[in-house]
């Protein structure tokens, strides 16, 4: 949470530009640029998800495994229906700043893989401000139907996993 994206991008650009490193191979890929922006806000994703898990009766496995039942159907069954809503809030945050992160992203895209928020700096750069004004408000009009989507599917979700909550 504390490296600022532009030495993260920094870091990545000495570490798989090196022509001896076996993994050069996905310098300038979109496999890294995705990489990047998942190491890059990590954290704040392992922190919900640590949070959720917390909020979890601890007896849940110790009955569920004196009752012989497998840990992966007990996983399968409680963990990830009451943990479903923290994982669409995670997949939206990388979302939205997947959408909106210049910072190591800049350091790392190609002309092979077209990043819009990379977009705009290069027409601002070209003295196009109207164009780059225009990508800008796709994104957040990206971002807005993404979270509406979200929103959407976490009504859904929080119908079919959580109506638990509502009894009393």
């Amino acid at each position: 949470m504390a490296v600022p994206g532009l030495v993260l991008g920094l870091g990545y650009i000495f570490f798989f530009n090196a022509p001896n490193n076996p993994a050069n191979a996905l310098y300038h890929t979109m496999t890294l640029l995705v990489l990047c922006t998942i190491v890059h806000f990590y954290t704040t994703g392992h922190l919900t998800a640590v949070t959720a898990l917390k909020a979890l009766d601890a007896e849940f496995e110790a009955v569920s495994a004196s009752l012989k039942v497998p840990f992966y159907r007990t996983f399968w069954r409680v963990t990830l229906p009451i943990c479903t809503p923290a994982l669409l809030d995670i997949s939206r945050y990388f979302f939205i700043n997947a959408m909106t992160t210049i910072s190591a992203v800049v350091f790392l895209y190609s002309p092979d893989t077209k990043v819009a928020s990379i977009a705009i700096l290069n027409l601002d750069e070209a003295g196009e401000p109207g164009p780059a004004a225009a990508m800008a408000v796709l994104i957040a009009a990206t971002s807005l139907a993404g979270c509406v989507l979200y929103l959407g599917l976490g009504w859904l979700v929080e119908r079919k996993t959580q109506k638990w909550r509502n009894l009393k």
